[in-house]
């Protein structure tokens, strides 16, 4: 399994411990929006590993808080893409989605929100795999917005086309016992 340059696996064991304790008080968010609570996990990934690992948040806020990269090695400004680390949450198991399709690389926290905290005790939010990829700007697909003059509809977005094949071999972390079936997470 390939990692940015100087991030090791227990940084991101220890950011997925950071990330479902500091989630688990805010599951409401997710019964409201889940796309809300996804970006929130993301943001929670990022200072997890802003304190844990050499990768630190982006000085700059408006940056770091809206376009690329979340993390850089050491903190470097315009850090070159293999020194740029992109945080994104995401209940789906294969997907990745930007607004950008900057090269670097992406860290994609898969959760699951487990009110019954049946999964882990104590834990209403788990995070059941990370995948860590790099990806070049060919890796993206530009998907068309609906938005339009009329009103409604949504911002443009990038995809990553063929995610399962992108993503084999990139699985960070995984937690025992879980499988995919019917696109989903499930218990074994």
């Amino acid at each position: 399994m390939a990692l940015p340059r100087n991030l090791l696996p227990v940084h991101i064991e220890k950011a997925v411990d950071y990330v479902e304790k500091e989630t688990a008080e805010l599951v409401d968010i997710y019964l409201e929006q889940a796309n809300v609570f996804s970006a929130i996990v993301g943001i929670f990934g990022t200072k997890g590993l802003h304190f844990l690992s050499p990768y630190k948040k982006h000085k700059h806020p408006d940056i770091a808080a809206q376009r690329f990269p979340d993390l850089s090695l050491n903190g470097v400004l315009n850090p070159p893409p293999d020194q740029a680390l992109e945080s994104k949450g995401s209940t789906r198991p294969w997907a990745i989605q930007s607004h950008y399709d900057h090269p670097g690389w992406y860290i994609i926290w898969r959760y699951l929100v487990d009110p019954t905290e049946t999964y882990k005790p104590g834990r209403p939010v788990i995070i059941w795999r990370v995948d860590v990829v790099f990806l070049t700007q060919q890796d993206w697909k530009y998907e068309r917005s609906s938005a339009g003059t009329a009103g409604g509809g949504r911002t443009h977005t990038f995809r990553v086309a063929k995610p399962a094949a992108k993503l084999q071999g990139a699985a960070a972390y995984s937690l025992p016992g879980i499988a995919i079936k019917g696109g989903k997470p499930i218990m074994t």
